[in-house]
């Protein structure tokens, strides 16, 4: 059960990292801001991800009997990260604990800082601790992204990679999709594309969600050219008869997957936080609270000619399974890896036991 055992460590160290870290905020009389915390914890994991540690830290197998295939590409299991980082040691001790494959962080045609901090703080709902967050999908840029994705080390584990893209215009998203292909020309590895239209944290966003004329537009651009699968994030926040339509405009075209999941937008004063805990006074809900709601739209959306990922506040086999038997195909796991990495490991073991 070693699983057990540095599931246990992990959540005491970073309990002891928030703790200290909102110590010295407390100190300088800042605004509590998390993002000093998780940055903390990315320069851990850096240097425990190494030869010396990761193989007794990380390293976990996982059978072939969880393997899921769709179209061309074959998942290793049922679980993968949702598109929510981009620290590529983080992303590499995912799939050393045992997870499918998973979508990386949101690429910009342009490097983009996000909003301004502080933009991501931990809250409790319910009791039960959620994640909110006002990045604003920054980014390095389309060009010096996909450099550092084709010379890391994810490329070793031969299980498919999302490359999330996100804008403010059709345009933006056509010439991303471009520089995107030109970049994969030359490789056979499995990689396919999430459009992301559903991010509350951005002015222009979430367009596409709510002009389906300019999401066929920008599928039929991309199909003209690229055979490539293709996933479409939708958001939580969207009405239902507007994701029935957006699903019957997906199913049109081939190749494609539904991600139905995002955060959901809440302001500050919603959640009982200070209005000054997020810059922009309001963000993206992610967490236990937005579950119920994720199977909403799985059950909502089938039957379904097109796969399903189903993202939002999954956290446990009971609900993993759940999602499954409601028709999903995929699992995208966000602030579950936030809370407690280990966590793909325990769900894992248990899917092996029901089959």
């Amino acid at each position: 059960m070693r699983e057990h055992l540095f599931s246990w460590g992990y959540k005491g160290i970073r309990s002891l990292i928030k703790q200290s870290v909102f110590y010295r905020q407390r100190r300088k009389q800042k605004v509590h801001d998390l993002e000093d915390v998780v940055n903390s914890g990315k320069t851990l994991v850096s240097l425990f991800n190494n030869r010396i540690f990761s193989t007794f830290l990380f390293q976990f197998k996982t059978k072939s009997s969880l393997e899921v295939s769709i179209y061309d590409l074959t998942f290793a299991s049922p679980l993968t990260f949702s598109a929510y980082e981009a620290h590529i040691p983080l992303l590499d001790v995912f799939f050393k604990l045992g997870v499918g494959g998973g979508a990386f962080k949101t690429i910009r045609l342009h490097p983009h800082t996000g909003n301004e901090r502080p933009r991501i703080q931990e809250i409790l709902i319910d009791n039960e601790p959620c994640l909110i967050n006002a990045m604003g999908l920054p980014s390095k840029g389309v060009k010096r992204t996909m450099k550092e994705i084709l010379s890391s080390s994810l490329l070793t584990y031969n299980r498919p990679i999302g490359l999330s893209i996100g804008g403010e215009t059709v345009q933006e998203y056509k010439d991303l999709f471009k520089i995107i292909e030109a970049s994969l020309s030359s490789s056979d590895f499995p990689f396919y594309v999430e459009i992301n239209i559903s991010c509350p944290n951005t002015k222009e966003g979430q367009r596409l969600s709510e002009d389906v004329s300019l999401l066929e537009e920008l599928l039929s651009h991309i199909r003209s050219y690229s055979h490539r699968v293709i996933s479409v994030k939708l958001s939580p926040d969207q009405t239902n008869a507007s994701l029935i339509e957006m699903r019957d405009a997906i199913s049109k075209f081939p190749k494609m997957m539904i991600n139905v999941g995002n955060t959901q937008f809440k302001t500050c004063e919603a959640v009982s936080i200070n209005k000054k805990s997020l810059s922009r006074g309001g963000g993206g809900v992610s967490g236990p609270y937005i579950y119920k709601r994720t199977l909403e739209m799985i059950k909502l959306l089938m039957p379904c000619s097109v796969p399903i990922i189903a993202t939002g506040g999954i956290d446990s086999v009971e609900k993993v399974s759940e999602c499954l038997d409601a028709g999903a195909s995929l699992i995208g796991m966000a602030s579950a890896l936030v809370f407690d990495p280990y966590s793909i490991v325990r769900i894992t073991k248990a899917l092996h036991k029901q089959k």
